[in-house]
């Protein structure tokens, strides 16, 4: 993740440049795509769809998963890598910089204060908004690349994109900003808040 990548770059102070911070963060984001996210969310989003459009194809998500695999191969909870590891990739690589940066600023750079939950959680929170912003477009294609239909709707994840642009515009990659902008401030947040905390543990 993050922590493994960004320990190569660092000087024998302990300082690490921005790129460094943000390539840390855009390969723990495509760690985070592959191993984790891109699954789980496939899963979520096909019960979802299932849910909606009341064709009672699956009872959850552990039976929606055995029937993928069985359909589809362990590649049928991949559908969306791509626009899932773009999405990740750029959350990661943004939020680490953007967080560094607005902790620096509120504390005037006294580093006795890097652990303190407050300061850690207000620069989390303020890193989640940005990384909305510039994600929402990856967000949406990839929900649409992993719902039931996407198969025959859409050849691929560039497809998506167009098909989308063609029927709703622009402003359809931006539908929903506000609601998942407040849940992954407060998500991000909790989590640059806890992690120094946890690390003095672990």
């Amino acid at each position: 993740g993050y922590t493994t990548v960004a320990n190569n770059f660092k000087d024998e102070k302990g300082n690490i440049s921005i790129p460094a911070r943000m390539f840390s963060g855009a390969c723990g984001g495509m760690s985070e795509a592959i191993l984790a996210v891109t699954p789980i969310e496939t899963l979520k989003t096909r019960v979802t769809d299932d849910m909606r459009r009341g064709t009672g194809n699956y009872s959850g998500s552990l039976d929606a998963a055995v029937k993928i695999i069985k359909k589809e191969g362990p590649m049928g909870l991949y559908m969306g890598l791509v626009p899932t590891i773009m999405k990740q990739s750029t959350n990661q690589a943004i939020r680490f910089p953007v967080q560094f940066y607005f902790m620096n600023w509120m504390t005037g750079g006294d580093k006795s204060l890097a652990a303190n939950p407050l300061y850690n959680g207000s620069a989390g929170a303020v890193a989640g908004a940005v990384s909305v912003l510039a994600t929402m477009p990856q967000d949406v294609i990839k929900s649409r690349m992993q719902g039931e239909e996407a198969k025959k709707l859409y050849t691929g994840t560039l497809d998506c994109a167009k098909k989308l642009y063609a029927q709703d515009g622009i402003a359809y990659f931006y539908a929903g900003t506000w609601p998942r902008m407040i849940r992954v401030s407060l998500d991000v947040a909790i989590t640059f808040a806890i992690f120094p905390l946890l690390s003095q543990y672990i």
